[in-house]
């Protein structure tokens, strides 16, 4: 009987984690490029002699959706949008970090930067700048930035073999310990920036079914419970009685 409570905690504990991902795709489902998750679980199987086993569930990561997300158009040309499978470079304190929030700016000295005003890097690994008294800033669909000085330099567009080792650190940010290699089928849009891929709906119904199976759960835990009652007031009677 320990080990069917042993089974009922496990499985709770994955669905409370399956919760807190759905409650975060929901809470970001209006974050600029956010990528909605999903939990991924495992079968793992314990030995419990006798030739029998017993299944846990196993927390095996987290799976992220990277498909593109709904386009709005805000007509600001330091806004971008990429579609496909990919990310501009972003210079960190410590390290290249990746991205797909292109709500871009300028700062003082000209820098094309991020809203957290790190630097957006060009192609050739630098910042991209602007000359005093740029004011038409112009982006092609592959990532070529203009002004009415000329052409300042094209936007890093790198992706990665495995899109499964990519970490994500929030504020739009990811980075991965893997070498990135160029995106050839990324498109920049100007003026446009890329919504949240998550569908609310579809994440709130997702939480009402694991709702539903962590009720029963609690269901099979209580009856568990009843029969151990029952089973220890049965072997006291028969005590007494000896």
């Amino acid at each position: 009987m320990e080990n069917t409570v042993l089974a009922v905690i496990s499985r709770q504990m994955s669905i409370q984690r399956e919760m807190d991902t759905l409650a975060n795709n929901i809470a970001n489902s209006s974050t600029d490029g956010f990528k909605s998750e999903r939990m991924q679980f495992a079968e793992h199987l314990v030995d419990i002699g006798n030739n029998q086993t017993i299944a846990f569930v196993k927390d095996a990561g987290i799976i992220r959706d990277y498909s593109d997300g709904p386009l709005r158009v805000t007509g600001n040309p330091l806004d971008i949008a990429l579609r496909g499978n990919g990310f501009f470079l972003v210079e960190g304190p410590d390290e290249i970090l990746f991205s797909r929030s292109g709500r871009l700016h300028l700062n003082a000295t000209g820098m094309l930067i991020n809203a957290d005003g790190m630097a957006i890097l060009s192609q050739d690994g630098l910042p991209i700048l602007t000359f005093p008294g740029d004011t038409s800033i112009i982006i092609d669909s592959n990532g070529m930035v203009s002004s009415e000085s000329g052409e300042l330099g094209i936007l890093a567009l790198v992706t990665f073999e495995d899109m499964g080792k990519i970490e994500k650190l929030g504020s739009g940010l990811y980075r991965s310990e893997d070498d990135f290699v160029p995106a050839t089928e990324v498109t920049v849009i100007q003026g446009s920036l890329e919504g949240s891929n998550v569908e609310p709906i579809s994440e709130m119904t997702r939480m009402i079914t694991l709702l539903r199976s962590y009720q029963g759960s609690q269901t099979l835990g209580n009856e568990e419970h009843d029969l151990r009652r029952k089973a220890i007031s049965i072997i006291g009677s028969v005590n007494q009685n000896a």
